[in-house]
């Protein structure tokens, strides 16, 4: 192939800027030019007819082939280093230029470097490269060594974004800044007498930025420039004060809650554990840590919390009822154990974030409650069982219908009584004979408030009767009471009821109550007619209560009323 002419410009002109020049097909091929200077014509001829990133030195043909795609591919000018014989000896470093020709096919222009103005060019390109802001810096200083200003001798692209600067390269700080803090220039008057660099932060206030800054002297002790490297940390302050305050505040809620909070991974080790669990526990958070916490959970709880961890990634939640020793006292308490697990923005599982609830005093009152429950089922049986053995007893007693109401509602009315007393009682407690006695005998009107002492009660007040003797105990006071009204000691004006009882020991070692029920005084055409109508408090006190209460009775008429004798276990 026949060199085309090629001589854009006067090769005088060129020398001193480029040491190559050449132009290109579509193909790559060269048509025209090749080195420049002494021992480039000799060289030019072998460049014309090659395809151009054949020419470089194999080593770099590959990075040639590269260069090449990519300015074809997007139409712009590239620029990139390779390897070229210019002439005789060894290949030289050179810095090229590709660039497309406006009457078709490519330019490329190439200089020579040296190793070091490679490394400053990459330097350079690093720093265009960084977010930072990145500038170099000459101290101005007055007849004393200080520094009075300083000037910016080059930026980068970043600069001016970081520090809200423009057109700052060979301008000096104050040109820029007329208010500029002195405190800036004693910064890089320290730096640059030391010879160390540093890295600090500093506010500048127009334009506000929050500056973090690392600055180095160019040539040690006493140097008056310096590289300066920074970036606004304004936002990244604002989010961190925004997270402190957000760290605070549940610093705070978790210090102040009532339960006991921690962390965990997914398998129940645990990685943190609040102050709360530290105070009640006695465990430290290091003591606490992985399965530590264990130790402070009741040993037969063990298994159950970690066969509900083994199953909590597949529930999305982890809830047990466990037992943890601590307080004061030192004693285990029962506890509701829960924990959910904390997601990432994928939707992975982080950690595990848990509470203990205490739930001992529930737990205490669900039992209670359960055995009030018992007890109130329990009543309602012998309540039931009681009203139909009345109305039964009572009907069987009764001539006729008329008879059999007044008697019967009577009886309900006793009953209701006594389970009013029944129902008054706080938890624990018992209804005494005391007050069973006067609530019956007082339903009657016969406990005289003037003192006339027609009734005469006495004994110990509190002898404390079982819940479950109470209702038939009470009717066949009722009994006694509603005869001795009717027909008995009560039923006239100069009768007289005493009612004494007493506590003594059992031959098996338990205690009974002895209730001595005696009329005096009773009216000549009473005495006949005492418990009338077939006898159902008489058959109540001498068959129902040894078999119900297995209490032992004696049931008399006397000439002058009633005596009654009831023995009944009371533990």
């Amino acid at each position: 192939m026949v060199a085309e002419p090629f001589d854009p410009l006067p090769a005088s002109l060129l020398e001193g800027f480029a040491d190559c020049l050449w132009r290109m097909d579509d193909d790559a091929v060269v048509i025209a030019g090749g080195p420049l200077g002494n021992g480039g014509a000799a060289a030019a001829g072998d460049w014309v007819g090659r395809r151009w990133p054949t020419i470089p030195d194999p080593s770099d043909q590959p990075s040639a082939e590269r260069l090449w795609r990519e300015a074809t591919t997007s139409g712009r000018p590239v620029v990139g280093l390779v390897r070229l014989r210019l002439g005789e000896g060894d290949p030289d470093l050179v810095h090229l230029r590709l660039a497309p020709s406006g009457g078709g096919g490519w330019h490329a222009i190439g200089r020579r470097m040296s190793l070091a103005e490679a490394d400053a060019q990459a330097h350079r390109q690093l720093i265009e490269t960084i977010d930072d802001g990145f500038c170099t810096l000459e101290l101005l200083l007055d007849g004393d060594g200080r520094p009075y200003d300083y000037r910016f001798l080059t930026v980068n692209s970043a600069f001016e974004r970081q520090s809200g600067l423009h057109d700052a390269a060979g301008r000096t700080a104050l040109e820029l800044v007329p208010d500029l803090p002195r405190k800036w220039l004693d910064i890089y008057g320290r730096i640059a007498r030391s010879g160390l660099a540093e890295r600090f932060e500093e506010v500048q206030e127009a334009p506000h930025r929050f500056f973090e800054v690392y600055a180095t002297p160019i040539g040690g002790a006493g140097a008056v420039r310096l590289a300066v490297l920074f970036r606004d940390i304004l936002p990244r302050r604002y989010a961190e004060e925004r997270l402190s305050a957000s760290e605070r505040r549940l610093t705070t809620l978790v210090q102040g809650m009532p339960q006991l909070v921690w962390r965990a991974s997914e398998t129940g080790r645990w990685t943190w554990a609040s102050l709360q669990w530290s105070a009640y526990t006695g465990q430290t958070e290091a003591e606490a840590g992985g399965f530590g916490w264990l130790r402070a959970v009741h040993p037969d709880d063990r298994a159950l919390a970690l066969a509900n961890w083994r199953e909590a990634g597949g529930r999305g939640e982890f809830q047990a009822e466990l037992r943890i020793r601590g307080g004061e006292d030192r004693r285990d308490r029962w506890f509701q154990v829960r924990a959910l697990p904390v997601r990432d923005e994928k939707g992975a599982v982080s950690e595990w974030i848990g509470t203990c609830t205490d739930i001992d005093e529930m737990r205490q009152l669900r039992g209670r409650q359960e055995v009030l429950l018992a007890e109130l089922q329990h009543r309602t049986r012998n309540l039931l069982g009681v009203v139909t053995s009345v109305a039964e007893r009572t009907a069987h007693g009764a001539p006729s219908v008329a008879d059999f109401l007044p008697r019967f509602r009577e009886r309900l009315l006793a009953l209701s009584r006594i389970n009013g007393l029944l129902s008054q009682l706080d938890r624990g407690q018992r209804v005494t004979f005391a007050e069973m006695v006067r609530a019956e005998l007082g339903a009657r009107g016969v406990l005289d408030p003037a003192g006339r002492q027609r009734v005469v009660l006495d004994g110990p007040e509190d002898v404390k009767l079982r819940s479950a003797t109470v209702q038939t105990f009470a009717l066949a006071i009722h009994e006694l009471a509603t005869n001795a009204v009717k027909y008995g000691a009560l039923s006239g004006d100069a009768g007289r009821l005493d009612v004494r009882w007493r506590l003594h020991e059992a031959a098996d070692g338990g205690r009974r109550l002895t209730v001595e029920w005696t009329e005096r005084d009773v009216p000549a055409q009473a005495s006949s007619q005492a418990l009338p109508g077939g006898g159902y408090g008489r058959e109540l006190i001498e068959k129902a209560l040894p078999y119900q209460l297995k209490a032992q009775t004696r049931y008399e008429i006397a000439p002058d009323g009633v005596r009654c004798t009831i023995d009944l276990p009371v533990d």
